[in-house]
């Protein structure tokens, strides 16, 4: 879960524990003996500066992410072309932190500087005029190697709404197909009758290890059943495209160690010996040198970059791949003269290719929730399991114990997400949208957005008539989003609510030409009140869900946070403001669309009046999915390579 607190840094009080930042209440307690995890030395196959600085590479690869490492796997198959990777985090391979799998373990990541970017939006007017913290993974392996494990698609629709805004080759179908390539999901042996599954739509043999937890909540039964209830299904598979219903969710986790398995330990370890791969961490990517050609398209010729604070640069005979992620990579093409005129002007940036969507559409995620103290410990003779005792030291201890087996309270994860439409969960669907959808579809009929935010909004609209599931659930086991820290004798449960489909759209840009200067980012939150008053109607639902049988009897009547003074849709809204966090899932910065929609890439990836710099990573999704978006970066890379190997 994210968070937009204030940093505070504890010193290590166990030696050999990374320096862990206190920023939510699970920083108080999550200062574990991480020294114990350890088991192999780091790899020793990265490259040094010598190897790197005055050589020419087929390809060069900016940001050793999630996606720069499934690139830099699959171009060096062929044992003919050379491959750059330049990552600016350092490598933290076999570092502990990152391998424990377990929800509580995401806070000696996130904010932390070892391990992330820390970005920070400007001011929000519409959300209390906060500013809110965006993490990023600044690590091989990029966010894969810190975030939230899970591992699931949207509704199919939100990928076949691809070719209405003018984009071929992706879909449903075709993502379908690479989500089986990169998957190795390993069934689980327990909890059949809530962890469900169907291997149709599953990978048995590909590069990503997933699977289930040997521990859940058990609080995912009477969850199942009041949404039931309520007239809301469970799905057989969360990768079918048919999401609509409370899912069970695997995970990126290794049942055989019990580690996370991301890109770095997944992609870049298998082909590490590769001769032909070079991967220079602590590198920062600072410009794309390009040259005009003859018929005044711009062609990329190498990278600039720093590393130990000395700049270099390095000869690319092929392509150029950004995949530094939606905040970076925009910022990066910017820096390197593509993008809008007056951004590049004012930044004193001379202007290369002129291309305004770079930076543009900007869609984020949205998340918060309530919490309600248990009053029954048990349900069906199972046990809940929350994260509640880790707030005693002395549990860390005794848990920590039981980590190699896999069922520590340290590897406990949620694995029940919902996804409904707001049909589901508000009685008068038709009266807010007709309040809060006005000014969209004027907007649309008078014509004032541009051609391509108007498109998009269109398809928002029609998917919202067909009711594909824009609002998640996710089942919190413990106090997840409660501030101060709970009585960890005390068991707690979380309804998270999360925003998926915005229609607020934001900007990334930069502000100076300094490389080391973070660009301004402003997702304009809330713009839209039709983000809000959804996420209002959904926390209204979920107090009515506690009301529902089993959860009637299950948790105590008087809720822990916020409290039932927030009780009108007004004061519900004013506390969502001050609350709400993003889920770092940032989008359609280097959107996937006609340029003369706001597109910067084209459907081969290729950015616009250039013939050899492609985008690979979440910011060429011209519309967020309804869903977490692992997944769908790991498929869009594979596709991505395939289409530069012209195999597509």
């Amino acid at each position: 879960m994210g968070s937009g607190s204030a940093e505070v840094y504890k010193s290590d009080i166990i030696q050999g524990s990374p320096t862990v930042p206190v920023a939510e209440p699970w920083r108080e307690l999550l200062l574990l003996p991480c020294v114990s995890l350890r088991s192999a030395p780091p790899n020793t196959m990265l490259a040094n500066i010598a190897e790197v600085v005055g050589k020419t590479f087929d390809f060069i690869v900016i940001g050793g992410g999630t996606a720069g490492l499934v690139l830099a796997n699959r171009l060096s198959e062929d044992p003919s072309l050379s491959v750059l990777v330049l990552e600016a985090g350092e490598a933290n391979l076999d570092d502990p932190t990152i391998l424990l799998a377990g929800i509580a373990n995401r806070t000696n990541l996130e904010n932390n500087p070892r391990y992330d970017w820390r970005f920070h939006t400007v001011d929000q007017v519409h959300s209390n005029n906060r500013s809110f913290l965006w993490s990023r993974g600044k690590v091989l392996g990029g966010s894969s190697a810190i975030n939230a494990y899970f591992w699931h698609m949207p509704a199919r629709e939100y990928l076949q709404v691809f070719e209405r805004l003018g984009i071929t080759g992706w879909n449903w179908e075709t993502t379908a197909k690479y989500l089986k390539k990169v998957e190795r999901f390993v069934q689980p042996d327990h909890d059949l009758d809530v962890l469900t599954f169907d291997m149709a739509h599953r990978g048995d043999s590909g590069a990503v290890v997933t699977t289930f937890p040997k521990i859940i909540s058990n609080l995912e039964r009477p969850m199942i059943e009041a949404l039931k209830l309520l007239g809301i299904p469970h799905t057989t598979d969360s990768m079918s495209g048919f999401s609509t219903g409370s899912n069970s969710v695997a995970l990126t986790i290794q049942p055989d160690t019990n580690q996370r398995a991301y890109s770095g330990n997944m992609y870049y370890a298998p082909a590490a010996s590769r001769e032909n791969l070079k991967v220079l961490v602590a590198a920062h990517a600072t410009e794309i040198t390009t040259h005009v050609t003859g018929d005044g398209t711009t062609t990329a010729i190498g990278v600039k970059f720093i590393h130990d604070g000395i700049p270099h640069e390095v000869k690319c005979s092929n392509e150029v791949c950004l995949c530094a992620g939606a905040i970076m990579s925009p910022q990066i093409l910017e820096l390197s003269g593509i993008g809008d005129h007056d951004v590049l002007t004012k930044a004193g940036v001379e202007v290369k290719v002129e291309l305004p969507g770079v930076g543009s559409n900007v869609q984020e995620h949205l998340h918060g929730g309530i919490v309600y103290e248990l009053d029954k410990f048990s349900y069906g003779g199972k046990t809940f399991q929350t994260l509640d005792p880790l707030y005693d030291p002395q549990e860390i201890a005794k848990q920590l114990m039981l980590n190699a087996e896999g069922r520590s309270l340290l590897n406990l994860c949620p694995v029940s997400l919902t996804f409904v439409p707001i049909d589901a969960v508000c009685p008068d669907t038709a009266t807010v949208q007709e309040t809060h959808l006005q000014k969209i579809r004027s907007g649309i009929e008078a014509d004032v957005y541009p051609e391509g935010l108007k498109k998009q909004y269109q398809v928002q609209l029609d998917l919202l008539e067909r009711k594909v599931p824009d609002l998640e659930i996710i089942l919190g086991p413990g106090s997840l989003v409660q501030f101060p820290v709970p009585d960890p004798k005390k068991k707690h449960i979380s309804f998270v609510y999360g925003l998926n489909a915005p229609f607020s759209r934001g900007t990334i840009h930069i502000g100076s030409k300094d490389p080391l200067t973070p660009p301004v980012m402003d997702p304009h939150v809330f713009e839209e009140s039709y983000d809000l008053i959804t996420i209002v109607e959904l926390v209204k639902f979920f107090r009515r869900l506690t009301k529902t049988e089993p959860f009637k009897t299950i948790v105590k009547e008087t809720e822990v946070y916020p409290s039932p003074e927030v009780e009108t849709d007004e004061q519900l809204a004013d506390w969502i403001r001050d609350t709400v966090n993003t889920t770092f899932h940032s989008a359609g910065s280097c959107s996937m669309l006609p340029e003369e929609d706001g597109g910067v890439v084209d459907s081969r990836l290729k950015v616009y009046h250039t013939t050899n710099i492609r985008v690979v990573d979440l910011s060429v999704l011209p519309l967020h999915i309804g869903g977490h978006p692992q997944a769908l970066v790991y498929a869009i890379a594979e596709q991505a390579a395939d289409i530069i190997k012209g195999k597509i």
